[in-house]
């Protein structure tokens, strides 16, 4: 049947009719058209943009304060990696510039301090800001600092911020001029040095006799940090080199007196020093000194003999030997019935670090051989000896 172009219309008016009678009446029950799904829709998109943008306004704080901390602490005249051969190097550079003699220098080990005028911390395995500066950097140091962050407040409750700090007490002689000409290269040298607990006696004419303690600070710095101060004492001081570090115009370890009557050390080849040194204590002319620098262990002889109720020693390294010329150098051992040796070693800093000494002793003094060893690696030692029965050797 043919429909008329009326009935059509009527036919297509009734078939929308229908559809929307249809939408109004099952729609809601389908969520079709619901206004609570998309006021629902809408609020949880708007809880996650807000969550976004607030993460990006909290990134850019975090990146400005990374910045702006970086900034402070790269204007601030403070080491950032203490490390004690070239304190070393550094105090001997001034001492001999301004002519004072130094006959003992001893370090303390690194420690946190306070920054506040009152010191109110204990001795922690890391300081406050380094703690600070691993929450900055995201490292793997993360769970390490997790372990000591109780261990590294102060006792204050926190509020006091630390350093790390060491210490270094000079026993010297000079004159009065030449002390004062000392404490102003230090007090206006690049990096900040505290002097403190100056002890002073006069000697003769207007020669002085004393100690002195000198602090270096220690501030952590962020990982990939570049120095752009290039002021630094390390880039002016602690030039790197070997060749005769012995010499009487060289940068050179000191030697210290005290309860031993020689002293040695053992550092990897990385070192700025050599990686064996060995001398006779309280020789500020440096004249007994003997050394090796290479990466591999090295063979190290010393002799003790008694001749006429006087001790005499000679030693030597392959490159070096004293008394040069041959022969023995007399010597008074500090403690009665003993010869007292102090060896300095370190921990390996890779698996290539191979650098170490075999020491034999030749011992016809009738005196007992005592030997002190600090800071030796305890799973791979450097320091070695050929007939470890003969001696008394302690390690710590």
């Amino acid at each position: 049947m043919k429909l008329s172009k009326r009935e059509r219309v009527l036919i297509l008016i009734l078939i929308i009719t229908i559809m929307v009678y249809a939408a109004f009446k099952f729609g809601p029950s389908l969520n079709f058209l619901s206004l609570d799904a998309l006021r629902e829709e809408y609020t949880g998109k708007s809880a996650a943009y807000n969550e976004m943008t607030q993460n990006i306004v909290l990134k850019n704080k975090h990146e400005e304060s990374l910045n702006t901390i970086t900034g402070e602490i790269n204007d601030l005249k403070v080491i950032s990696d203490l490390r004690q051969e070239q304190l070393i190097v550094f105090l001997n550079s001034y001492l001999a510039a301004n002519n004072i003699g130094a006959s003992n220098i001893s370090f303390t080990d690194i420690a946190p301090v306070s920054i506040a005028p009152a010191t109110a911390s204990k001795t922690a395995e890391l300081s406050s800001l380094d703690i600070l500066m691993n929450e900055i950097n995201g490292s793997a140091a993360k769970e390490a600092t997790d372990k000591t962050a109780g261990q590294s407040q102060p006792a204050d409750g926190g509020s006091s911020p630390t350093v790390r700090r060491i210490s270094a007490t000079i026993t010297f002689e000079g004159t009065y001029s030449n002390m004062l000409k000392f404490i102003d290269s230090i007090q206006n040298n690049p990096v900040d040095i505290s002097i403190t607990n100056i002890n002073t006696i006069v000697s003769q004419g207007d020669m002085l006799q004393g100690t002195m303690t000198l602090n270096f600070y220690e501030i952590p710095k962020p990982v990939d940090f570049k120095e752009t101060n290039t002021d630094w004492l390390w880039t002016d001081l602690a030039q790197s080199g070997k060749a005769n570090p012995f010499s009487t115009d060289a940068a050179v370890f000191a030697v210290a007196s005290g309860n031993y009557d020689f002293y040695m050390s053992v550092v990897p080849e990385s070192s700025d020093l050599p990686t064996i040194m060995l001398g006779k204590a309280g020789d500020p002319e440096r004249s007994t000194y003997v050394y090796a620098d290479s990466n591999s262990v090295e063979n190290i002889a010393l002799s003790f003999n008694k001749e006429n109720d006087k001790y005499y020693f000679k030693y030597n390294t392959k490159n070096s030997a004293y008394p040069s010329m041959g022969g023995w150098a007399e010597f008074v051992p500090v403690k009665n019935g003993n010869i007292n040796i102090k060896i300095y070693s370190s921990k390996r800093n890779s698996n290539a670090d191979s650098s170490g000494a075999n020491i034999s002793v030749n011992n016809a003094s009738g005196l007992s051989i005592r030997v002190d060893i600090e800071g030796d690696d305890t799973s791979n030692q450097r320091i070695y000896f050929k007939e470890p029965r003969a001696l008394v050797v302690t390690r710590k």
